[in-house]
């Protein structure tokens, strides 16, 4: 469990966290999302302890940061945005020596290298030298170190910033197998993470929660969450998919050779919507040409959380 109460921090003039709340259990991952200079990276430096709110708490697996830091970070993994790799080093020397930083030697060092190397997929490059990796790798490694003290509670910044699609998929594939005994918060600005990662998100707008809830409940802020979209044949009458028991309410507009038409869902329903849309139109004999749920974009709920602007 890692949790932050009414965190407040300020640089001067500018208020960078005003109230911050957060908690997440064992078991789930917190995705923390928000513009560039929104208070991310400050909420989680001081949630791991490397500079001190101006007030409010933190609280690691039961253990105050503030009042007892020593033992709060034996609990805590912390991947930084731009995690530092030493020059020099092989990928191999370099985690031995943060396992070493963390109090681990002999047979437990051991074993705790020996899993990261398998959890992070880093036997092929554990000779290389830190600074030949490609980028995806080096993400790897510096993910490895946050984990080699079998940490309880882990907190990534930025984990896929910068990655390519297939680099990205693997990070997030090893934070899915990483949250089943550790409590996660994820901090980016890249809102596909909350699809790919996520259990719950918290969006911060200037310092300021703007929306704290389930990743589904979320999602469920657009009106295209769950939508049935069908593309019909111009002789239609898509006005008569507003009498499905299923449908909540209908759109449409006609293009040159067919028409979109947009049913949402009433609650519940949208598991039964595509198959209730679809043997309607085969009941009118309307030729249906494509069929697609509609999903959330992220960008235009945070757009709207915020009242305007883009991640």
């Amino acid at each position: 469990m890692l949790s932050a109460k009414n965190l407040n921090k300020s640089y001067g003039q500018n208020k960078v966290l005003n109230g911050l709340d957060l908690e997440v259990a064992s078991g789930s991952v917190l995705g923390f999302i928000g513009p560039n200079g929104a208070g991310k990276s400050t909420a989680m430096k001081i949630i791991c302890g490397i500079f001190p709110p101006d007030s409010g708490e933190v609280n690691v697996s039961g253990i105050d940061m503030l009042k007892d830091p020593v033992s709060a970070k034996e609990k805590l993994g912390y991947l930084p945005e731009n995690a530092p790799l030493y020059s020099g080093m092989s990928v191999s020397a370099f985690l031995k020596f943060c396992g070493r930083m963390r109090g681990l030697s002999g047979a437990e060092l051991k074993k705790s290298y020996e899993r990261v190397v398998e959890i992070c997929r880093l036997k092929d490059v554990l000779r290389m030298d830190v600074d030949s990796l490609s980028k995806g790798f080096r993400r790897r490694t510096c993910l490895a170190q946050s984990l080699i003290h079998h940490p309880e509670n882990l907190v990534l910044d930025e984990p896929t910033d910068g990655l390519d699609p297939d680099q990205k998929r693997e990070i997030r594939s090893l934070i899915l197998e990483l949250k089943q005994n550790t409590a996660v918060i994820v901090s980016t600005h890249i809102l596909e993470e909350i699809g790919a990662v996520c259990d719950h998100v918290l969006a911060i707008r200037q310092g300021r929660a703007v929306f704290y809830g389930t990743a589904s409940e979320f999602r469920k802020l657009s009106s295209d969450e769950g939508a049935v979209c069908l593309k019909l044949e111009p002789s239609a009458d898509p006005a008569e998919f507003e009498h499905l028991t299923e449908a909540a309410s209908c759109t449409f507009c006609r293009e040159p050779g067919y028409i979109t038409l947009k049913i949402q869902p009433l609650p519940g329903m949208e598991k039964v919507l595509v198959s209730a849309a679809l043997s309607f139109a085969a009941s009118r004999n309307y030729r249906v040409l494509e069929c697609d749920i509609l999903h959330a974009d992220p960008g235009e709920i945070f757009a709207r959380l915020g009242n305007g602007g883009d991640l």
